[in-house]
């Protein structure tokens, strides 16, 4: 064997031990969990519940770190930039990671280059809810009344995949309603909660305590199955329009650059945390579906997802409002 192969060999050997070394030996302090929107929210809710956690499993603290503002894209490109170390996770999803890129000029990341997916935390189908001053009851009421009142029928939404679902579910099943369109989900929700809208399509996490208190009416789930959280509520499939699916979901990456071995001992730790009856039972009960994945898979679902709303976003002519 010549010299240039043995010295070849002798570096990768060397950077492979380098490799399990840190991984072993991390983490070495607390890790910043950051969350690009507004604490006391669905996508606050879901990360401490995983956090807290993982810091059991890890041996650190998880802290997590609030960057709310424009739509999660600041907060999504300060944990893009952070040292890639694995002291500093980011909470993802749909929106930040297939939804603004093809929405906002002002997203100054790439999805799926700044990156190191860990993995999918949650699956979160959105439920179809109603105000009762509307007077429907069930999916079947409210397309009666939107095919009878054709563009009058108001929906909220408080973000663009909120919108992109309203408009999916409305091709499905044949109707038009008219868009109301919020800065945030927290304003289309106090308007729907005070009747000035009748329709909106939200993740459970948001809407759960309002429909326990009976102040809304859910009348539809958008996955092929009943979510755990609202087991009563129909799909929109089972209602009459087959194969119909629209779901969110939450994940965990690290900014790009952070070595793999770090990554896979996070996707541990993730995949660990999601399979104890605590957080299981906590993401059910705050309205997602508790569901984990390689660092590969949920590469692939990003990727996946990016592709298939740029398109959509692009064949409807969508811009932001």
């Amino acid at each position: 064997m010549g010299l240039k192969k043995i010295f070849a060999g002798a570096v990768l050997g060397l950077a492979l031990l380098g490799g399990v070394t840190v991984a072993q030996d991390y983490p070495t302090q607390p890790i910043n969990f950051v969350v690009p929107f507004n604490a006391g929210g669905g996508t606050d809710v879901t990360a401490r519940i995983v956090a807290e956690e993982m810091a059991k499993i890890l041996g650190q603290p998880v802290l997590v770190e609030n960057r709310p503002g424009a739509q999660g894209i600041p907060g999504t490109r300060y944990g893009a930039d952070a040292k890639p170390d694995g002291h500093t996770i980011l909470f993802v999803l749909q929106a930040t990671m297939a939804l603004n890129p093809s929405l906002y000029q002002a997203t100054n990341y790439d999805p799926l280059k700044d990156f190191a997916p860990v993995s999918q935390i949650s699956e979160s189908p959105y439920v179809i809810v109603v105000h009762p001053s509307l007077g429907v009851k069930d999916l079947q009421g409210l397309i009666a009344l939107a095919k009878e009142k054709p563009g009058q029928v108001n929906y909220a939404s408080g973000a663009a995949a909120s919108h992109l679902a309203s408009l999916l579910f409305q091709k499905a099943v044949g109707v038009e309603m008219n868009h109301i369109p919020y800065s945030g989900s927290g304003q289309a929700l106090t308007d729907l909660l005070s009747g000035r809208v009748g329709v909106m399509l939200s993740s459970p996490v948001s809407v759960l305590p309002h429909i326990q208190a009976g102040a809304l009416i859910p009348i539809g789930i958008t996955s092929t199955e009943r979510s755990p959280s609202l087991p009563d509520v129909p799909t929109v499939a089972e209602s009459g329009y087959s194969g119909f699916k629209v779901s969110g979901w939450y994940g965990i990456s690290a900014p790009a650059g952070t070595p793999d071995a770090i990554v896979e001992k996070l996707n541990a730790a993730v995949v660990q945390a999601i399979g104890t009856e605590t957080v299981r039972d906590g993401l059910i009960k705050a309205g997602v579906e508790p569901k984990s994945s390689s660092p590969d898979e949920f590469s692939k679902l990003i990727a996946t997802e990016y592709e298939q709303w740029t398109v959509l976003i692009e064949e409807a002519g969508i811009k932001p409002e």
